[in-house]
């Protein structure tokens, strides 16, 4: 996703503007937190997405690469690094590693 806003980003003429990328995470959060108190609603369909907190998520989620992208930070390599920190603090007994995919089959 990353690579593609990376690209996508890269169609228009103007350099990304890192505080205006993060100004917009701050309004996603927001929409969240406004969502989260009038009552959760996670959209099921299409149709349900708009104002829903799967929307909100995706947003904030956008908005982090495009600043990441934005700062020159390729998350793909970090996260790996931040995780295996975070399992030193906090052992989970899972080790994280983005090319073993195997647990994905586990149900």
């Amino acid at each position: 996703m990353q690579e593609y806003l990376r690209h996508k980003q890269g169609q228009y003429d103007h350099t990304e503007d890192t505080s205006m990328c993060f100004i917009k995470i701050a309004e996603e959060v927001g929409e969240l937190a406004r969502i989260m108190l009038r009552g959760e609603r996670v959209a099921t369909n299409e149709e349900d997405l708009k104002g829903s907190i799967n929307e909100e998520l995706f947003d904030i989620l956008y908005y982090t690469l495009c600043f990441a992208n934005a700062k020159g930070i390729d998350l793909e390599t970090w996260i790996p690094v931040k995780e295996k920190i975070n399992n030193r603090r906090y052992p989970s007994g899972i080790e994280f590693d983005p090319k073993d995919e195997s647990w994905f089959d586990e149900e």
